[in-house]
């Protein structure tokens, strides 16, 4: 089956001269994460220029197009494909190992294929090579009635009644049965006398009006015949055998229902290739539905079909597909974030996990990893603190100091004790995203402090100034941690002047929940005029940090 292996895009779009490479392994989906506007949508836009409907070298660009609107910024692409059937060259001569775009102010586009033998490119790229490897992409915005229409020879309906044509002229016997089959069914229309009497005027008015023209109009019954017969075909969904118009159906139910099309599709004809893009599946899909979307998908992936996932839902992140996940970021252009196995393994190394390995590396990670972790991937910082106290309370205490955590991008994420805290900022920086972290000294769960040490260790801290991190009692800030003292709330009512009273009064209001409790005293400390406590001077401390922090 002919596939896509990668892509390079120079100059398109927001993506710059550094390159974007996105490799496309076998059996595994790509997944593309990160903030709006950062560009995963352009990389899309440069399959579909690729692969798409319209043939490249006339395809017409507009400034936009070119990187920072500057159409002298050459716009290059590059593909490396596999498996492809049609031969390159005037004798057939040459296998086709990939494809290049290139477009510049005044000049006409460039698009060739290279040859697999010796790399040279072939200027000469026919529809029939181009149609071996299909784009589809279907996005919140996108009708599933289009992909199952015949709008064009590649919407996906079209491409499938071309493959059942294709395969059902294979046998001369069957097309000579089903047309004597056919001749059959016109004669019996030509029984209705209303029908032909309906024939004779139209053609007789027809060509008295049309004079000396040479068109005229005529009944077409191709459609049953077997050059054209599965161009009847009609595909519509159904609810509980009923048929239903796609008009009644969800955007998400509508997406839903062209991947499944297209699974079906990539699974009959082995001899098509297709690139299936799924935009932002989640946009119309409820948390629930969107795990069984990723699901499904993983699995279409595994079977074979090539699927591109953008995202910003942590429901279709599955870190067994370590390698194919790209952050996508942009700073002052677009870039594209990739670890694989072994720089993970690598980087947990040299960050203190010693027994780290390629092999071991991502099982580790995918057992452990939840949506609430993952949703780490779609932050510009993250702060990594032991359990839902600190997750609760603490954006309250920023916010009344004028940090607006999710304005900012910042997410707080709780990993469920100190000893996570280590294994989640090695993953997390290994992305590139700055991270910080936030502990106390509270020994119930590090009664010799390993935990603790690990993660002051990994993010750079020796072990001389460890020893005096873990022994204090007080807040400690720095430019990667915050160590709260010697237990959360005991810091804190050391901290703040009204936090033991108002503990006690929220206890007896809201139960015994530490987390619940101390969220409900942020929110009155907050509320309270007072800003000259120590607890505030710490707290402004931390903002400081924060608004600084870089890895």
């Amino acid at each position: 089956m002919p596939r896509l292996k990668s892509i390079t895009i120079e100059n398109f779009r927001s993506i710059g001269p550094e390159t974007v490479d996105i490799t496309f392994p076998a059996d595994k989906p790509v997944i593309l994460i990160g903030e709006n506007n950062s560009g995963k949508t352009n990389i899309i836009r440069a399959l579909e220029l690729m692969l798409g409907e319209f043939h490249p070298k006339y395809k017409k660009l507009d400034d936009f197009d070119h990187f920072d609107r500057n159409p002298n910024n050459r716009i290059n692409i590059s593909m490396d494909v596999t498996d492809f059937h049609n031969r390159l060259g005037r004798g057939q001569e040459f296998g086709c190992g990939g494809f290049r775009f290139s477009c510049v102010r005044n000049s006409e586009n460039e698009f060739v294929a290279i040859q697999v033998e010796n790399g040279q490119e072939n200027q000469y790229v026919s529809a029939e090579l181009r149609e071996e490897l299909l784009c589809v992409v279907v996005g919140s915005e996108q009708s599933l009635s289009y992909q199952l229409s015949y709008a064009s020879k590649y919407t996906l309906l079209s491409r499938v009644t071309k493959s059942f044509h294709d395969k059902l002229i294979e046998n001369g016997g069957r097309v000579e049965r089903l047309k004597q089959l056919f001749d059959q069914i016109k004669d019996t229309f030509d029984e209705v006398d209303e029908f032909n009497e309906f024939k004779t005027n139209m053609s007789s008015i027809a060509g008295q009006m049309l004079g000396n023209m040479s068109h005229a109009l005529d009944f077409d019954f191709s459609a049953y015949d077997p050059s054209n017969y599965f161009k009847t075909l009609r595909v519509h969904p159904t609810e509980d055998g009923t048929p239903r118009s796609i008009e009644e159906l969800g955007t998400g139910q509508q997406q839903i229902l062209a991947m499944t099309f297209a699974h079906a599709y990539a699974k009959s004809f082995l001899g098509q290739g297709l690139v299936f893009i799924l935009d932002e599946p989640e946009s119309h899909l409820h948390p629930l539905a969107q795990r069984w979307l990723a699901k499904q998908m993983f699995k279409m992936a595994e079977d074979g079909l090539q699927v591109v996932i953008t995202t910003h839902s942590p429901y279709f992140i599955n870190l067994e597909y370590l390698g194919s996940i790209y952050l996508i970021k942009r700073f002052l252009q677009t870039e594209a974030v990739r670890i694989t196995p072994f720089t993970l393994a690598e980087h947990c190394v040299r960050t203190g996990a010693t027994r780290a390995t390629e092999n071991t590396i991502v099982p580790f990670y995918a057992a452990h990893s939840s949506p609430q972790i993952l949703n780490g991937f779609f932050a510009n910082g993250i702060v990594l603190v032991e359990g839902p106290t600190e997750e609760f309370s603490l954006p309250i205490y920023l916010d009344a100091l004028g940090m607006d955590t999710l304005k900012s991008g910042i997410a707080i994420i709780g990993v469920g004790g100190k000893g996570n805290l280590a294994k989640w900022w090695r993953m997390f920086t290994a992305f590139r995203i700055p991270t910080f972290i936030c502990f106390d000294n509270d020994h119930s769960d590090d009664a010799v402090g390993n935990k603790r040490t690990d993660a002051l260790r990994a993010i750079g801290i020796v072990d001389g100034d460890i020893a005096n991190l873990l022994t204090s009692m007080d807040w400690n800030i720095g430019e990667r941690y915050c160590v709260f003292g010697g237990n959360f709330e005991r810091t804190f009512r050391n901290s703040f002047d009204e936090y033991g009273a108002f503990e006690t009064e929220e206890r007896q209001r809201l139960g015994g929940s530490k987390p619940i409790v101390a969220k409900a005293v942020a929110k009155r400390l907050a509320a309270l005029d007072r800003r000259d406590q120590v607890g505030w001077d710490r707290v402004r401390n931390l903002v400081q940090r924060l608004e600084n922090f870089e890895m």
